[in-house]
């Protein structure tokens, strides 16, 4: 009887602790997220609504007025779809507790964007991301599908590219490229990701972010969907604890057999003011080998 029990409670804790992806539920849940650049004034860039445990919207501001909203459904409170105020939907679809397959689509089932994942264990290890670049696509892209979701405050060189995906499309029907990323650990914190693939102009491409750093405190966006604020293509991965350095390499390459290169490096670091264990400020600075150098404040509210 003793081992029945005791196998019983051994049986619970194991799947307690096995996180069902999909699912987020923090302890402290964001109502504001505030930034505020060198020299300027503090704005509010999205406010978030909740019904009872389950994020159901937010909302996108640019210079302090509505730029998009994005609306969450669940189904036994796993998120099931997101729909952007510009006219995509993005589903998800499971393998038991884990990712299986996203896809973003338009109001008229085009795919604009497939993520597949691969698990080392109970952890994300690779993500393969398609993207469908339509003749007509820069008509129907907007500030809010998920190619933009994912490019809130990146270093240079990724919102550049982000930019060229979003407004420098060729004609035709169609073409596809491939984005994969990995992904390593420290325990439930990331330790490195790589990102790399061919862009729209040929090229290639790839991040590295490194982690040196954490802290012991709480992330206010560990299992959000879009907790990744480094790297945009990692959709899905985030940490449990806030990290204090990040070193980043972004590289190039180009024409026959690749031989022209452009290799850039520099680091992230954070500052954290918190209340309790989760951050209500976070003081960023990015420090580029190019000399372009830049920081900003940002400032969260909780319900």
């Amino acid at each position: 009887m003793r081992k029945i029990v005791l196998l019983s409670m051994v049986l619970s804790l194991f799947f307690l602790g096995c996180h069902k992806d999909g699912v987020y539920n923090p302890k402290e849940k964001i109502k504001r997220i505030y930034t505020q650049e060198q020299g300027k004034t503090k704005e509010l860039k999205q406010e978030w609504t909740w019904e009872k445990e389950l994020l159901t919207k937010v909302e996108y501001f640019k210079n302090n007025y509505s730029n998009g909203y994005n609306l969450f459904s669940y189904l036994d409170k796993r998120l099931m779809s997101i729909v952007t105020s510009g006219g995509a939907i993005i589903t998800f679809n499971y393998y038991g507790r884990q990712y299986d397959f996203i896809e973003e689509s338009d109001i008229d089932g085009r795919i604009h964007s497939k993520i597949k994942f691969t698990y080392d264990k109970n952890k994300i290890s690779k993500t393969e991301i398609t993207l469908y670049d339509y003749d007509d696509m820069a008509n129907w892209k907007s500030e809010n599908d998920i190619i933009s979701i994912i490019e809130p405050l990146f270093p240079t060189e990724f919102k550049e590219s982000m930019d060229k995906i979003k407004s420098n499309i060729k004609n035709g029907t169609f073409t596809t490229r491939k984005i994969t990323s990995s992904f390593t650990y420290d325990g439930k914190n990331l330790k490195e990701m790589k990102s790399e693939g061919v862009d729209i102009d040929g090229s290639f491409c790839c991040y590295t972010y490194t982690y040196t750093k954490y802290d012991k405190n709480s992330n206010p966006k560990y299992h959000y969907i879009f907790g990744n604020d480094e790297n945009g293509y990692a959709i899905g991965v985030s940490s449990k604890n806030n990290p204090l350095e990040v070193k980043h390499t972004y590289r190039r390459s180009w024409g026959d057999d690749n031989q022209n290169t452009q290799t850039e490096s520099g680091t992230t670091t954070y500052e954290y003011v918190y209340n309790g264990k989760f951050p209500t400020a976070v003081k960023t600075a990015v420090k580029n080998g190019n000399g372009t150098n830049y920081q900003y404040t940002t400032f969260y509210e909780y319900e």
